[in-house]
């Protein structure tokens, strides 16, 4: 089973300024900037944690010539975080998720900006443990059992996997060769994973967008393309099987995008390399025959107990939430032409209710569009969607142990007019729910002689009467025999007793010898 043993959420903020390399040109107006993490090293160390990573960072902007009127400055900021993580301990398994909270990009002057962003990070530590369960005993002398059946779920596979997707992607004929890539957007949409029998299958989609500079021709405007990259493979796991309850978090960790030649020699190809870390859990469900009580007619059984609790599977739902906003621009701008739309979810708070889990956040929508205004061609416009969801989840409470995981499976934005824009999008959410329960177990038990002073004390032949909550396995315990015993000698009941019934009781000849 998987233990949680520590868990942290921790915000880092980041604050630097950073200069624009000579070959750029002045900086006039900043368009637009996005942020990713790339995590390099996540280790646990006792109850601390070392987190390295970098953010990589991408700005656009409207530059002071003529000629090139957009350029993208690139670079990155190091992250470098000790974290405490009580109840932690060597040989965890440590992850950590992140998103992006905020990040603010601001012009100091036409050669300097100032980069400021807040990352918060979950951090996890697992341990795996095993707990063992008596499913049989024997002796070399008469031994009654009594079995009952646990649903258990347990993990089958913990593990971390890459996976690359490698494309070259073609300019479209209508389209001049490429000089110079100035902006590269890549969104992971659409991520599913499935178990199969000593694979994992990979589903899912890249949403890529590039622009670019015309080679030679400074008189073109700046080109772009967008391109949907299905994503699918198989990721061999030799323990997977067909039928496994999936919980596999994608990520996409690092992009590259490089213009390249095609047949002819002439840039007209973009290739695409793409690595997608994956945290995959891997569970299954079964229901184990346990010994819960145990004695013998002819000796006195010692049980060895221990408390121990698992978790069972209450529910797996996934679910889709389907968003429809209405964009203006503020200042009564026009909008020749939508560019680009790109999305992030951010997740405010989640809490059970009556009928599952309500889930509470925001679609962080930017639009990149071709503006009327010949000063600025280019623009953004962001907007902030809320979203309420709730995702089925009967018998969910403040005791169960849930996995919630995200992403943002399509989303489109559609010109209405020239200063509104219409979006639609869907959300994917996946829910994971265990009921914990906490039982005492029996480990083990030991043999020894009855006092020969009690046994004396129970006839050999007794008369008995039922009582309430009594069954048959508790009157063949208490008196020393077992059910078939009773059964023999009662003809008369059936597969279990009502109170009122009376009973003979006789005690076990083999038990009477060895006292």
């Amino acid at each position: 089973m998987n233990r949680q043993t520590a868990s942290l959420v921790t915000q880092v903020t980041l604050d630097e300024d950073r200069n624009v390399p000579d070959a750029k040109p002045d900086l006039k107006e900043i368009i637009t900037g996005r942020g990713h993490v790339e995590t390099e090293e996540l280790r646990c160390s006792g109850e601390r944690a070392n987190l390295k990573g970098v953010l990589q960072y991408q700005i656009l902007y409207l530059a002071d010539t003529e000629d090139r009127p957009a350029e993208c400055l690139e670079g990155s900021l190091l992250i470098n975080e000790m974290i405490s993580l009580e109840g932690a301990a060597d040989g965890d398994t440590v992850t950590a998720d992140w998103v992006i909270e905020d990040l603010a990009i601001e012009q100091i002057h036409s050669r300097k900006v100032r980069i400021r962003a807040a990352i918060t990070f979950t951090v996890t530590a697992e341990r795996l443990c095993a707990e063992e369960l008596m499913t049989a005993a024997s002796a070399g002398e008469p031994l009654e059992t009594r079995s009952e059946i646990l649903p258990l779920t347990r993990i089958a596979v913990q593990k971390s996997e890459s996976f690359r997707v490698a494309e070259e992607l073609e300019l479209g004929n209508n389209k001049p060769n490429m000089g110079e890539l100035v902006w590269q957007e890549v969104e992971l949409r659409a991520a599913d994973c499935r178990p199969a029998d000593g694979s994992l299958e990979l589903r899912g989609e890249l949403s890529v967008f590039v622009m670019y500079r015309a080679d030679g021709d400074s008189s073109l405007p700046i080109q772009w393309e967008e391109y949907t990259v299905p994503v699918s493979g198989q990721l061999p796991l030799a323990d997977s099987r067909e039928g496994m309850i999936p919980f596999v978090n994608v990520r996409l960790s690092h992009i590259s995008l490089t213009p390249a030649e095609d047949s002819d020699g002439e840039l007209r190809r973009i290739r695409l390399e793409a690595l997608l870390d994956l945290w995959i859990l891997l569970y299954e469900t079964e229901n184990a025959e346990v010994i819960c009580d145990l004695y013998s007619p002819s000796r006195e059984v010692i049980p060895k107990e221990k408390d121990t609790e698992f978790e069972s599977l209450l529910v797996r739902n996934s679910s889709r939430c389907r968003l429809q906003e209405r964009l203006s621009l503020p200042d009564g701008g026009r909008i020749l032409q939508v560019c680009r739309g790109s999305g992030r979810i951010l997740i405010d708070e989640t809490h059970a209710a009556e009928d599952g889990m309500v889930v509470d956040g925001v679609l962080l929508v930017n639009m990149l569009y071709v503006s009327a205004d010949d000063e600025q061609p280019l623009r953004t416009l962001e907007e902030s969607i809320p979203f309420h969801h709730l995702i089925e989840a009967k018998g969910l409470d403040s005791g169960c142990v849930s996995r919630l995981k995200w992403g943002l499976e399509s989303m489109n934005i559609m010109l209405l007019g020239v200063g509104e824009a219409e979006v639609k999008a869907t959300l994917s959410l996946e829910l994971l729910v265990f009921s914990r329960c906490r039982r005492t177990l029996l480990q083990d038990a030991e043999l020894v002689d009855y006092d020969p002073e009690k046994v004396r004390s129970i006839p050999g032949i007794v008369g008995y009467c039922v009582q309430p909550g009594d069954t048959l396995w508790k009157i063949a315990k208490k008196f020393y025999t077992t059910v078939d015993e009773i059964r023999e000698e009662n003809e008369e009941i059936g597969e279990d007793v009502k109170p009122g019934q009376k009973l003979i009781l006789v005690r076990q000849p083999d038990r009477q010898r060895s006292v």
